[in-house]
């Protein structure tokens, strides 16, 4: 299952609001005996602007730069805030696991996933029980598609057939027609099913809400 909830925490606050025009974005958080270690994406910003300002933030600890990505920079960044060391060890202990988190004005926007809904309520109950607000948005069940990444049987046939027949290489190998008697089905319907499928990786991959990740950063 993946939740979206909404968290008012202090991480990275001071940053956000000096840095007004960029984004920061949490990839990965680990936390274990009151330290957390975050994999953090902030741009688009120049490094000394950014350092000058994490270097300045109360909440961080930490922090060492990994790589330039885009128009901005990767840090691991180390805080000790509470709300966010309850975060991580609860998402442990639920055995959920964050796909990205997001900070907007004085809030973070968090989605993680969870084996089941129950996982979800426990959860949710150790963050009540530390007097943490926890606006939850949506729970979604994905337990079907997440394997094909949403993509639905016909359209990963489809999908894989093209691959296998070289209609994406250059020159094609292969036409629409050609994959369409193969399926047994008109070129309008392969076509449809090629397009939907497609739409659907991109939506479920490189444009998910969990991006980025190293390779592609965030727009």
């Amino acid at each position: 299952m993946i939740v979206e909830f909404h968290i008012d925490a202090p991480l990275l606050q001071r940053t956000a609001e000096t840095l007004s025009k960029a984004a920061i974005r949490i990839q990965r958080l680990h936390c274990e005996s009151g330290d957390c270690r975050a994999v953090a994406w902030i741009g688009p910003v120049e490094r000394p602007a950014i350092e000058a300002n994490l270097a300045q933030d109360e909440s961080i600890t930490d922090y060492a730069h990994v790589a330039a990505e885009g128009d901005g920079h990767w840090y691991t960044l180390h805080t000790t805030d509470t709300i966010i060391d309850t975060i991580g060890e609860a998402l442990l202990n639920a055995d959920g696991f964050l796909l990205g988190a997001a900070q907007t004005g004085n809030d973070w926007v968090f989605r993680a996933r969870f084996p089941e809904k129950s996982s979800v309520l426990s959860f949710r109950d150790v963050l009540v029980s530390s007097d943490i607000n926890i606006d939850i948005q949506t729970i979604t069940d994905d337990t079907e598609a997440s394997p094909q990444f949403g993509v639905t049987d016909p359209q990963q046939e489809v999908l894989l057939l093209a691959l296998n027949r070289g209609y994406f290489t250059v020159p094609r190998e292969s036409s629409l027609s050609d994959l369409a008697a193969e399926l047994g089905i008109s070129s309008q319907a392969a076509s449809e099913r090629l397009r939907r499928g497609t739409r659907t990786l991109v939506q479920n991959t490189l444009a998910a809400p969990e991006r980025p990740l190293v390779g592609s950063p965030p727009e």
